[in-house]
Parts: C-alpha cells; sequence; structure tokens
C-alpha cells in the first residue's frame, strides 16, 4: 500500500492509525508537495488534487474517513471497526461521518469569519445547524463514553474524532471545553501516539 500525504496535510490523522494496527511497515509513505498534485500522474490518481489518499492494489481510497474506514476493515482482527453484524458498527460510521461531515462544515464556517446572523439565517441547509447543536452532539457522545465512544475499546472514530477536536482547539475554532478534556487526554496518553506530534498539540 502506498499513502500519498505530506506533513501538512490531514494524512497525519492516518499515521497514528498505521501504528495502532501495527501496519506501518505495510505502508509507503509518499510525500507529495501541494504544488506538484495538479500534475497528471497525480490528477490521475486523484481528480479532486487533495491529499492524502491509499492505493492499494491498483484501487484508489480518497477522503479520509474512507481510508480510516477501509484500513479498520481490512485489519478487523486488530479490533478497530465492530464487524458488520455489530449493532455498535452503525455509532462507529456515525462518528467518522460527523467529523468529515457536520463538524468539518462548522470548522470550516467559522474559519471564514462567517457571522452568527448569516449561520442562523442559513442553519437549516447547513449540516452542522448551529453551533451549539455541534457541541451538544459531541458533548453528549463524549458522556456516553464508556471510556470510548463505543465503550471499552479504542476504535478507528476516537482517533479521528480526537484529532478534528485537537485541530479546532489548537486553532482557536472551539473553546477546549470541560467535557472534551477526559476524552482527548485518554487518547493522548496511548503509547502508540507519544510521539505524533499534532496530538499532543494541547
Amino acid at each position: 500500500m502506498k499513502l500519498y500525504t505530506n506533513a501538512h496535510s490531514r494524512g497525519n490523522t492516518v499515521l497514528p492509525l498505521l501504528k495502532e494496527l501495527e501496519i506501518e511497515d505495510q505502508v509507503d509513505i509518499i510525500q507529495v508537495d501541494y504544488a506538484n498534485l495538479n500534475q497528471p500522474e497525480y490528477l490521475a490518481l486523484n481528480p479532486m488534487a487533495k491529499l492524502p489518499f491509499l492505493v492499494d492494489q491498483g484501487s484508489v481510497i480518497s477522503e479520509t474517513p474512507a481510508i480510516f474506514a477501509y484500513l479498520a476493515d481490512k485489519y478487523i482482527e486488530k479490533g478497530f471497526a465492530p464487524t458488520l453484524n455489530d449493532p455498535k458498527r452503525g455509532e462507529y460510521l456515525k462518528w467518522l461521518f460527523f467529523c468529515h461531515g457536520p463538524l468539518t462544515e462548522f470548522m470550516d464556517i467559522k474559519s471564514l469569519g462567517v457571522s452568527a446572523e448569516q449561520i442562523q439565517e442559513k442553519r437549516r441547509s447547513l449540516a452542522f445547524g448551529t453551533e451549539q447543536s455541534v457541541y451538544r452532539f459531541i458533548q453528549s457522545g463524549l458522556g456516553q463514553a464508556n471510556p470510548y465512544l463505543l465503550g471499552d475499546r479504542i476504535s478507528a472514530a476516537d482517533l479521528f474524532l480526537a484529532y478534528w477536536l485537537i485541530y479546532a482547539i489548537s486553532f482557536k475554532i472551539v473553546p477546549y471545553l470541560d467535557e472534551f478534556k477526559p476524552f482527548i487526554q485518554m487518547v493522548q496518553k496511548r503509547e502508540t501516539v507519544k510521539d505524533i506530534a499534532w496530538i499532543q498539540m494541547i
């Protein structure tokens, strides 16, 4: 497998998962400069000209949550994704889609400086709805975590949510709410991520 990424892309989110799955030696990390992404060889792999994307035996997997889901399923015996017939798989997918959908949209809107009045006016057409609903969703999920989102075992969804929360907090897009702290600190203490710089940003 080959993971196309660079030091400033969301490909950084995949590195802890490779460590947790113990497959670092099975994935070649291909560093690509953003300036080169519009070259034909890369556009042929990902017409969106974005990073990261994973290539496995000719199949190209772009979109970070898809990479997470693919790898966790490919190495399902590692326990980082519920099996297909496990009811918790729905919850697991919910968190992957929430992070890549409503949460990412909310962070982008905040970063662009869109006013609260404009957000309120367009809330029905926005995936995240309102700022309060985003926080309420995360607070509710972490309030039910035991200690991870799906119970007593960490999953790829925990790593993905931790990335987005740490990123958003470190860039002051969202506040470091008390409800976030136990979850983030728990992930930060995992042996496999102690040398992952972005996880230790806050």
